[in-house]
């Protein structure tokens, strides 16, 4: 049975700039990543971690000059995850296309989900999707209507590691 909870002002940073560039960042410490299109990349962190993020990104990339941007999107998207046994059957209620299949590592990929623009991290028995802040309450619904059928629960966020990632640094590709 598969829990939702939203991870309120999940920092939301993304980076815009040459492919070999982005791909030569060092992927900050207990964040996911995705690759949205060559010339940009967002970086998702815990609350509260967005300022910080910032910072080490746009020190990534200050030799870059203006050909290289960092921007501060926290407050434009929402950030909810389906997490547990079921969630493939939450998400194929909500979205048309088939999700890619994950090792264990986060595998990013984008498309509709409840009917709107998404951003999605897979794992193993969890989801996190992004979407734009304006169709929160949208999405929110839609979910918690979708997971009925399997016995969903809305839950609170874990206090520490709602993201549920490691601590360690990679480098993007």
């Amino acid at each position: 049975m598969p829990n939702l909870f939203e991870v309120k002002g999940a920092a939301k940073i993304r980076c815009f700039g040459k492919e070999a560039v982005l791909d030569g960042l060092k992927q900050p410490a207990g964040t996911l990543i995705g690759r949205i299109t060559p010339d940009e990349v967002i970086f998702v962190g815990e609350p509260g971690t967005a300022a910080a993020l910032v910072e080490d990104l746009s020190g990534q990339l200050a030799s870059e000059g203006t050909a290289a941007l960092v921007v501060d999107h926290t407050d434009g998207w929402s950030f909810f995850t389906i997490e547990g046994e079921g969630v493939e059957e939450v998400f194929a209620r909500e979205a048309n296309w088939k999700l890619p299949v994950s090792n264990g590592e986060p595998v990013f990929t984008v498309g509709k989900v409840c009917h709107v623009a998404g951003k999605v991290f897979v794992r193993p028995n969890r989801i996190d999707i992004m979407t734009g802040g304006e169709v929160i309450e949208h999405v929110h619904h839609s979910l918690l209507h979708a997971g009925h059928h399997v016995n969903m629960h809305e839950v609170a966020a874990p206090a520490q590691n709602a993201l549920g990632v490691g601590t360690e640094g990679v480098a993007v590709s």
